[in-house]
């Protein structure tokens, strides 16, 4: 019997490595057996657990069979009846025998070949624990600690002794990455490998962003709110519509959080990369207004057929409207899945665009 000493050693082996007991029992069985092998212990190596007591108990098991019967084949364990008498008298074919093997009997030799058995299954348990979760969380938002940044990618610790090198072009264009930053990011992608898990992630998808809401905003993970659409431009602005599900609740506002607090929580995580968000209308004429927040619009004129829109604003709201570079246009526009063709009413009169005014505001 072992210790209980040993047993407590390998909760603290479990708990330090983020490994659950019954993985490190898998590994301590194999690597016994193993070491019980370089002994010459020629049966089948079972070990048993006693959790509640805290031993644990290694057993070498026989079975006698009649090796001179015809179409005999070889089985780890077995064991003639003339063999069987070195263990225990009165047998007959199919007796079993049940051997315990002390632990300090095991030489240096079997401990040695333990401990390097015992190495390498953590290892492997490691690698398939970290494929594991990695997989689960395949499209979700982790936390990674930058190691160092080279001139094509970050390098990131993403946890379970896993490394995952993010390119230049997947990270927040601007964003300094410094040694021992924390980051949050989008696994995009996980791979299978001998070596363990080869993971994928990204800063620059639409995907962190709903994921940011998701962990934010209670609302949208609870389905009160939706996420109906975003539009990134990675590091500079996004525009994210968002739908109510519950009269009461106002999705944009409930976002938005009390003095900015939910909002303010994302743009952190996200470099400070600015958010415009919107509510989400099945009128076209409200959709693609709210779209161009903060700009104020006067009048949007539809071509349904071709979901095409000529949204008309002040002159003052022109530039705002269009956004710097036509970002915010732009961004309105995949948002919404129109074209947006904005004028300023200046121009709509010299083109010679006749228009009602139809977008109003509280």
């Amino acid at each position: 019997m072992i210790s209980k000493s040993f047993f407590e050693t390998l909760e603290a082996v479990a708990a330090s490595r983020g490994l659950g007991i019954e993985d490190i029992e898998q590994a301590v069985s194999v690597a016994l057996a193993k070491g019980c092998q370089a002994d010459e212990h020629s049966g089948v190596i079972d070990v048993v657990f006693d959790e509640v007591g805290k031993k644990v108990r290694i057993y070498e098991n026989f079975v006698i069979v009649d090796k001179d019967k015809e179409g005999y084949e070889f089985q780890k364990g077995d064991l003639s009846l003339e063999e069987g008498k070195e263990y225990k008298d009165r047998l007959r074919i199919g007796s079993k025998i049940r051997k315990e093997i002390a632990f300090d009997s095991i030489s240096r030799t079997g401990v040695t070949r333990f401990k390097q058995v015992f190495t390498q299954e953590l290892r492997l348990v490691e690698i398939k624990r970290a494929y594991e979760f990695f997989r689960e969380n395949e499209g979700e938002v982790i936390n990674a600690t930058v190691e160092h940044v080279t001139d094509k990618a970050v390098i990131l610790n993403i946890g379970y002794n896993v490394t995952s090198y993010m390119p230049l072009e997947d990270g927040i264009a601007g964003e300094e990455y410094l040694p021992g930053k924390q980051v949050k990011v989008c696994v995009s992608k996980v791979e299978e490998t001998t070596k363990g898990p080869k993971v994928y992630v990204t800063r620059s998808t639409k995907e962190i962003v709903k994921r940011l809401f998701e962990a934010y905003v209670p609302e949208v993970s609870q389905g009160v709110i939706d996420v109906m659409s975003i539009a990134r431009d990675p590091g500079k602005r996004t525009k994210v519509a968002v739908k109510s599900n519950n009269v009461n609740v106002d999705a944009k506002a409930t976002c938005i959080g009390m003095g900015g607090s939910r909002i303010k929580e994302i743009n952190a995580s996200l470099n400070g990369e600015r958010i415009d968000i919107f509510t989400w209308n099945t009128d076209p004429i409200k959709l693609i207004s709210e779209s161009l927040t903060p700009a104020v619009c006067l009048s949007v004129m539809l071509d349904e057929e071709n979901r095409k829109s000529i949204v008309i604003v002040s002159d003052d709201q022109f530039s705002l409207a269009i956004g710097k570079g036509g970002q915010n246009v732009r961004l309105a526009s995949l948002a919404t899945g129109w074209k947006i063709d904005i004028k300023n009413e200046t121009q709509a009169q010299e083109e010679g665009i006749e228009f009602i005014p139809n977008v109003y505001h509280a």
